[in-house]
């Protein structure tokens, strides 16, 4: 039976790998990947039955609380919808949420089966392959001259925020190594995928990834080399000579006329329809603070343009994808008791990271929390399971091991 045991847990930790690594390169096997990790996590756990207990604190638990508070949130208000509609990715996001949190605490609570040195050769492994993947297709797109790589997602913006992590993640499987030669490669690792970023144009992802990257980079290390930051940085300085007019001065102009063009009323931009949304979703989250449904919403933002608001009318035409950031999103739709779990989320598991000095997991909330300020990446099929996958795997990188 411990044969038994111990197969599974190893099945499941390489399903949840090879979902990990195709997240750029096929949306589809991805997801394939993950919700068959998923049903062995389930087999996993009716085997393990005698051992489950709740302590110590596991990070499934926020997981799971968004997932069922999404789920609570649809049936009081959108039930009888049939059909595809804008409640789905709602009840998508809950369901995800859900099961993911089932492989989650599967993942962190019978780690014992797989020592922290193979585990982490594994994870290397699967970063390294999914790096080079995601970076190929998104060279082979340029070369094809695509407006914005996008990979395999389709959407530049999503592309961006889940190649950022999966780079990172990458750079620290091989600090990790504690080898001078895979700390250069992490450092050409860095500087490649701030490229393809750019590539991307999408612009909290141009600005934020430098900046994680030295914040892990201190992290891990405490201290940085001299030398070695100003062969970096003179490396970042040529990127930027290189590719700053044909690449950075473009989305720099853009943004200086966005928020130009929105101070004199005019908010049908990219940043000024943000703007509008984040003043609307504020708006209705206060008028309803218990929360709404999405067509009580809708309703509200049209009578709140016509009583003499007409300078965040492009929200309008979003208030049934989302908001555009995730906090003010579940604000105005789940009120109150959204805000307070969403809160609960990213500061419990940010928490644990820290306690447990665990700098993969604690990049990615980070870069998750930064990124959900512009976009709502928990309502991403793509980025929910790529990111769900990531802290189902990320417990074994704590430097508290329980056994």
């Amino acid at each position: 039976m411990e044969k038994v045991k111990l197969r599974l847990y190893q099945l499941t930790l390489i399903l949840s790998l090879v979902s990990l690594a195709l997240v750029l390169v096929s949306s589809g096997k991805q997801r394939e990947f993950f919700y068959i990790a998923i049903y062995a996590s389930i087999v996993g756990l009716a085997f393990e039955y005698k051992k489950l207990t709740l302590r110590p604190f596991s990070i499934a638990y926020p997981v799971l609380l968004i997932g069922l508070l999404n789920l609570v949130w649809y049936l009081v208000y959108e039930l009888h919808s049939e059909g595809l509609n804008a409640y789905s990715d709602y009840l998508g996001s809950s369901k995800k949420l859900i099961l993911a949190s089932l492989l989650i605490f599967y993942l962190d609570r019978f780690k014992f089966y797989v020592t922290k040195e193979n585990f982490q050769k594994y994870f290397l492994i699967t970063t390294a392959v999914g790096f080079v993947l995601a970076t190929g297709y998104g060279v082979f797109q340029a070369v094809e001259g695509i407006d914005r790589v996008e990979m395999a997602i389709n959407r530049p913006t999503i592309a961006a925020y889940v190649y950022s992590v999966l780079s990172l993640a990458l750079v620290y499987s091989l600090y990790l190594q504690r080898n001078v030669k895979l700390y250069v490669v992490a450092g050409l690792v860095v500087l490649l995928s701030w490229f393809i970023i750019l590539l991307t144009a999408t612009r909290a992802a141009m600005g934020l990834y430098l900046i994680l990257a030295i914040v892990l980079t201190l992290y891990q290390f405490r201290k940085i080399h001299l030398k070695s930051l100003m062969i970096f940085l003179c490396i970042v300085a040529g990127i930027i000579i290189v590719s700053y007019k044909p690449l950075i001065s473009p989305k720099i102009e853009q943004t200086q006329s966005e928020i130009t063009k929105y101070q004199e009323g005019h908010d049908a931009t990219s940043l000024g329809a943000r703007f509008s949304m984040w003043n609307v979703g504020i708006a209705t989250g206060l008028a309803h603070p218990l929360g709404q449904s999405i067509d009580s919403r809708e309703a509200w933002t049209k009578q709140y343009v016509k009583d003499g608001h007409p300078h965040v009318a492009a929200a309008i035409g979003y208030l049934r994808i989302h908001l555009h950031n995730e906090i003010i999103e579940k604000y105005s739709l789940q009120g109150i008791p959204g805000l307070a779990v969403l809160l609960y989320f990213f500061v419990s598991i940010i928490v644990y990271a820290m306690a447990n000095r665990n700098g993969l997991l604690l990049t990615a909330m980070l870069l998750l929390l930064l990124y959900g300020l512009t976009d709502v990446m928990l309502l991403s099929s793509e980025a929910l399971i790529f990111f769900m996958t990531l802290f189902a795997l990320s417990p074994h990188f704590s430097q508290t091991r329980r056994q």
